[in-house]
């Protein structure tokens, strides 16, 4: 909330409904499923708000919201010691790129599956069908991690494992189970 507070103070449209111009669902999935591109996402949404902002200061208010968990850092660096690991996320392009810049490990990550991309959103099979195309691998032998049950059910149908996320101590236990981790 705190950036829909902030374009909130310079317009007289509350933080709740900025947040839903900004952040919500029906706006935020045409461009994280690619069907409009951020920039013009931006724009409609200051023009909405009736701000007169440039779209690099909005982009970066927008990036403002991603916190990294950076407690995660080392477990995925002992991963990717032995495993090959990708990254399929909804997202939209700045946020991908400005996840790129913070973690650590991106230039392993191999395949990137990003929503905007593909023109399609987990739990959706085409979304699990980019995967296994870019990945190469038999789907019995990928281990999908997320927090959503949904996206768990949408990664098992396409035959994957699935773990759904809870904590990183519950994740690090059935890595071990899993013989992941030593």
């Amino acid at each position: 909330m705190t950036a829909a507070q902030t374009l909130s103070s310079i317009t007289d449209i509350s933080p709740d409904e900025v947040h839903d111009i900004v952040f919500g669902q029906q706006h935020k999935m045409r461009f994280e499923r690619g069907e409009i591109t951020f920039d013009e996402h931006a724009v409609q949404a200051l023009s909405s708000l009736g701000i007169d902002m440039p779209l690099e200061d909005f982009t970066g208010l927008y990036d403002s919201v991603l916190i990294p968990s950076e407690s995660m850092f080392p477990l995925v660096g002992r991963i990717t010691e032995t495993h090959r690991i990708a990254l399929v996320s909804n997202t939209s392009e700045p946020h991908w790129k400005s996840a790129e810049k913070f973690l650590p490990f991106s230039s392993v990550l191999d395949p990137v599956i990003v929503s905007y991309e593909v023109d399609s959103m987990k739990p959706e099979p085409l979304f699990y069908e980019a995967l296994l195309d870019q990945s190469g691998i038999n789907p019995g032998r990928i281990l999908f991690i997320d927090d959503l049950p949904q996206n768990i059910r949408g990664a098992r149908e396409a035959g994957m494992i699935g773990h759904q996320f809870t904590t990183q101590s519950d994740l690090e236990l059935a890595l071990t189970e899993l013989g992941v981790l030593s």
